[in-house]
């Protein structure tokens, strides 16, 4: 939406994931949940400072936080699985109320949230701004650099919220989680049809594209297509999905 891509959120996933495993212990499920919740949002807006006052391409300081972060995990991990056996988080990943998984539950109560932010709030509003005329924006006295920081940071939050998540489905700490994540994550995007330049993009339609490409990664499964190849299928989607976006937007001026 602000015209940045963040290619560091499988790697921000693995090292939140480490770093549950690592404190559960010693600050109980509570404790380590809002370690990590905290974690994930530093290094989300530690990646935002480089962006918004560092000047850095968000492709380039993203990507030098991918390998950052997943070093650390490993660094901490010691290259290991560390096991989590929490009972209370393992049902929250396992179960489910009314024959419907707690994690969709999440996964709906974040979607609600992000919505509202994006409709009623002044940060949602500046963001699509940001994203559809930087430099007006900026012109009309906005914090445009406290507007990228955050962007950021609520992505690093989301992302170790999702470590949260991906830790109670398998029991364990794994700095090995996620690798290429983040092309999932920018493949449903585009899929929802948002642009890639900013300003232009829906909370529901990005969830829709979250849906397709899970019963498209589904399908192959199912198929016994190897993950090496899925990850091409994946790469042509996304092209044919920006290309598409290209027609149109050439179409609308002519």
């Amino acid at each position: 939406m602000t015209g940045g891509i963040d290619v560091s959120v499988g790697s921000i996933m693995a090292l939140c994931s480490v770093l549950l495993g690592l404190y559960i212990g010693d600050y109980g499920l509570w404790g380590a949940i809002l370690i990590t919740l905290l974690a994930g949002t530093f290094i989300g807006a530690v990646t935002g400072g480089m962006v918004a006052f560092g000047n850095i391409a968000p492709f380039v300081a993203t990507l030098a936080m991918m390998t950052i972060a997943r070093g650390l995990a490993l660094i901490f991990s010691k290259g290991q699985p560390i096991p989590i056996l929490d009972m209370t988080l393992m049902i929250f990943g396992t179960g489910n109320l009314l024959g419907i998984p707690y994690t969709f539950y999440l996964l709906i109560i974040t979607l609600i949230i992000v919505a509202i932010m994006f409709r009623y709030t002044m940060l949602g509003r500046l963001i699509i701004a940001v994203g559809s005329n930087e430099t007006a924006t900026k012109l009309a006295g906005q914090p445009v650099t406290i507007v990228k920081l955050s962007v950021y940071a609520i992505s690093g939050l989301v992302c170790s919220l999702s470590a949260i998540v991906a830790s109670a489905r398998t029991g364990v700490g794994s700095p090995n989680m996620s690798i290429a994540f983040e092309l999932d994550a920018i493949a449903a995007v585009v899929i929802g049809g948002a642009s890639l330049r900013g300003g232009k993009g829906n909370v529901f339609n990005t969830f829709l594209g979250v849906l397709i490409l899970g019963i498209i990664s589904n399908i192959m499964n199912i198929e016994g297509i190897p993950g090496y190849h899925q990850q091409v299928v994946k790469g042509l989607i996304i092209i044919a999905a920006v290309l598409f976006e290209g027609i149109k937007s050439y179409l609308r001026k002519y």
